[in-house]
């Protein structure tokens, strides 16, 4: 394999890799942002919730619905993070490997080292934000008495 397909396999890699990272944080910028519009528009059926008529039907509906999608959201942003952190680790496999053929070893590449700590660490907020938002949810449905 020449100097040159090595340099364009690890470049590429590289990019792969800040792919799958900037994916994350748009996965949790968008959780953020559906979360704030669902904890609004809930706050706000709380105070129409002594409402009489058909309207009535439909308050109590989407204080059921709300928290509901609200807890599928952190899940669905948990199973991203998932697959994209099991990708990056793919990724950086497949650099590994790369990097120890005979071939590599002249280009000085450098190494990803501390990635399990790194990894960790970096997808900390995103596991944290998911997990607070499903136990906040989780909290509104039990003190509305839904759960």
């Amino acid at each position: 394999m020449s100097e040159e397909t090595l340099i364009a396999r690890l470049n590429m890699i590289a990019v792969q890799i800040n792919h799958e990272d900037e994916l994350i944080g748009v996965r949790v910028s968008w959780l953020v942002i559906s979360q704030s519009f669902l904890f609004g528009t809930f706050a706000a059926l709380l105070g129409l919730k002594g409402v009489a008529g058909p309207e009535a039907a439909v308050v109590t509906l989407l204080l059921t619905l709300i928290p509901l999608v609200g807890m599928l959201l952190p899940v669905l942003v948990l199973a991203a993070v998932a697959a994209a952190t099991y990708a990056i680790y793919q990724w950086r496999v497949e650099h590994d490997r790369i990097c120890k053929m005979a071939e590599a070893k002249q280009l000085d590449w450098p190494e990803l080292k501390h990635r399990h700590l790194v990894s960790l660490m970096g997808h900390l907020l995103p596991i944290v934000i998911s997990v607070g938002f499903l136990m906040a949810w989780l909290v509104i449905l039990i003190e509305t008495g839904k759960v």
